[in-house]
């Protein structure tokens, strides 16, 4: 366990809080599943629910239907009730599709051999209530009466019977009529009593007819036995009925025995879905209940270890940070976590030793300083008279460079003003030759514009010859419509003469255009020779021009080197003046510096270090000693013996200087 618990204490924060809340997240996926996993069984048994409440009361409907044909004998009951037994059927069907446990599917099968029997109880029922009814219209009312009425009605329309005839065809008729009521009680309610006095009934009647019969005429007598007939035959259909009434009985009897095997069993399966599915609901929500109590408890578990493990580290962090604070840099802070903790644990001892090794150094850098700076200000005075006798020197090279630039300016005045009378020669040849140049554009102008007059007379001679060909083809169409044209005829031959007098003018003028295009050129080509002349006398005086202007040129910058090197001297002389002005605040600054050493130490030395800081940091003296004897090379390296070199700390500090003024106010 302890080599666990260090391995976990040195993981990084951002993996110890994704390990404890990734379990938590596991065990909240343990939860969800658990509560899907539970919902599904529960769903899985309501469907189951369904499909057993379902067969109840698809299975009571059928009942009631099949009761309902009882009493009625109407098909249309005992039809919709088939239909229910076949939806039962696919009820059952979908029933075994879903998921059940060994007993529970016997069960179902238990339920679909029910559904077989009952099924085949049905077929055998409603075959038996078939046969019942049609043995029972053998011995229909409607039937027998139609037969007593056609009966009567012929003995009555019957001659030559006596008053004692009809008497006795009346009673015979009222014999028929006792059996067919007799006949409507075995209907009514079938038993062995009701076909013993349906068959004494015709028994008796038997006896009555056949003495009777003889008495009547022959016409009667038929009529008679057609009618006895129908009735002897009742017979047979009585006891055929009975029989199938109580074959009817049997299999109503099985059926409804199947029925209530059907509802027993499904009533089972239906309470035995209600009860799982109540025991699925329980053991759902005790699963849920435990798994998110044991994800609570691991996460409160989980949250207190890494908030102590986060909060510890950070109060021994806030503990150093305040020792910083308040200047006690003595204490030593160690850690043995390698997590983010321990490493800003670590990084503040870090800082704690490198703060404390910072004062150590800026204690022994500030002795360095103060001793520095003194020997600063010793050298300071020594640059000082030496920039004093650099200033008079600088005084006599100004006086002489004033002189020299005297001189010289003269001579770029001079070169100027023959650059000035080159200059006037050159523009007056550029103005001539820009005049030629005009002449010949103007010449040329003129060539384009007696070429643009050809091209018209052109058109014109063009326009001409086509009115004269329209003239000639209006003077032949004038001429093909004889008199009536004559008139159109004279204008045309006029139009055309006109036109032949316009084509002769165009040409005349297209010759004289053409002489004096010739002209034109020759003048043009004379003009050009004499633009090319001009050129060349510009070009010869531009380059007299170009040489004074070298000149004036030449002498303008010796003038401005010689005045810039009198403004060098002069600044040169300035900024002598200047720097012994900045060695004399330099020396000053110097002394500043040695006072503000001084407060340095006294502020450092608020730092508590520890009781044997020096034997510590024993070499970062010399470390930090080295640089500052480098950056002076003509400086003993022990400042007690400052004085002998004074002269040559001076004179090395001022030629590394010297090159620009702006290391003196740096310096």
């Amino acid at each position: 366990m302890s080599v666990l618990g260090e391995k976990y204490d040195n993981l990084k924060v951002g993996t110890r809080l994704s390990l404890g809340f990734g379990l938590v997240l596991v065990l909240s996926l343990m939860v969800l599943i658990s509560g899907v996993v539970g919902f599904r069984a529960v769903d899985d048994n309501n469907t189951k629910v369904q499909v057993t409440n379902q067969l109840n009361a698809t299975l009571a409907q059928a009942r009631l239907l099949r009761t309902q044909f009882q009493f009625t004998h109407d098909y249309k009951f005992i039809e919709k009730n088939g239909e229910l037994v076949n939806k039962m059927g696919d009820i059952l069907g979908q029933a075994k599709n879903l998921s059940w446990d060994k007993d529970t599917l016997d069960d179902v099968e238990r339920v679909e051999q029910d559904l077989k029997v009952l099924k085949a109880a049905r077929d055998a029922f409603v075959a038996d209530s078939k046969k019942r009814d049609a043995a029972g219209l053998k011995i229909s009312q409607d039937e027998s009466k139609a037969v007593l009425d056609t009966f009567q009605n012929k003995w009555q329309q019957a001659t030559g019977l006596s008053a004692e005839s009809k008497v006795e065809l009346y009673q015979v008729g009222e014999r028929m009529v006792n059996i067919r009521d007799v006949a409507r009680d075995l209907l009514l309610a079938p038993s062995d009593n009701t076909l013993a006095v349906t068959l004494k009934s015709i028994d008796t009647a038997e006896k009555v007819i056949t003495e009777k019969t003889r008495q009547f005429p022959p016409e009667v007598q038929a009529t008679l036995k057609t009618a006895w007939d129908y009735f002897l035959a009742y017979r047979q259909s009585a006891a055929g009925y009975l029989a199938a009434f109580q074959d009817e009985t049997r299999t109503s009897q099985a059926l409804t025995a199947a029925a209530d095997k059907l509802n027993t069993d499904v009533s089972n399966l239906f309470n035995l879905q209600l009860v799982s599915s109540s025991q699925t609901t329980r053991s759902s929500e005790v699963k849920m209940t435990v798994t998110g109590l044991a994800a609570i408890v691991f996460g409160i578990i989980m949250a207190w270890r890494i908030s102590v493990q986060i909060v510890t580290p950070l109060k021994q962090g806030l503990s150093v940070a305040e020792r910083i604070a308040g200047g006690d840099l003595s204490s030593s802070v160690n850690s043995s976590r390698r997590d983010e903790l321990g490493m800003l644990i670590t990084a503040m001892a870090n800082m704690n030793d490198k703060l404390r090794t910072m004062i150590l150094d800026i204690r022994e850098g500030v002795g360095h300083v103060a001793s520095a700076s003194a020997e600063i200000a010793a050298g300071n005075v020594d640059l000082s008279s030496r920039t004093e006798q650099q200033s008079a020197a600088v005084v006599e090279t100004a006086a002489s460079m004033e002189q020299l630039t005297s001189t010289v300016k003269q001579n770029s005045e001079n070169a100027h003003h023959a650059s000035q009378l080159a200059s006037e020669a050159s523009q007056n040849a550029i103005k001539g030759g820009e005049i030629v140049g005009n002449v010949v554009k103007t010449m040329n102008e003129i060539s384009s514009s007696s070429k643009r007059i050809s091209e018209i007379t052109s058109v014109i001679n063009s326009i001409a010859f086509q009115t004269n060909i329209l003239a000639l083809n209006a003077a032949v169409e004038a001429a093909r419509a004889g008199e009536q044209g004559r008139g159109f005829a004279v204008v045309a031959s006029e139009v055309r003469n006109l036109a032949q007098r316009s084509s002769q003018a165009a040409k005349e003028i297209e010759g004289l255009i053409q002489e004096s295009v010739l002209r034109v050129n020759t003048g043009s080509e004379l003009v050009d020779d004499a633009g090319k002349t001009m050129q060349d006398i510009v070009r010869s005086i531009t380059h007299v021009f170009d040489i004074m202007g070298e000149i004036a040129s030449a002498s303008d910058e010796q003038s401005r080197g010689i005045s810039q090197i009198a403004q060098a001297v002069t600044e040169l002389d300035s900024t002598t003046q200047q720097n012994a002005a900045l060695v004399e605040e330099s020396s000053s600054a110097a002394n500043s510096l040695e006072e503000q050493a001084q407060l340095l130490m006294q502020t450092v030395s608020a730092f508590h270090l520890g009781d044997d800081p020096h034997a510590h940091h024993g070499g970062t003296t010399a470390h930090h000693q080295q640089p500052l004897l480098l950056s002076k090379p003509g400086k003993p390296g022990k400042a007690g013996h400052k004085s002998a070199p004074k002269k040559t700390q001076a004179h090395s500090t001022s030629a590394k200087n010297n090159p620009d003024k702006d290391e003196w106010v740096k310096f």
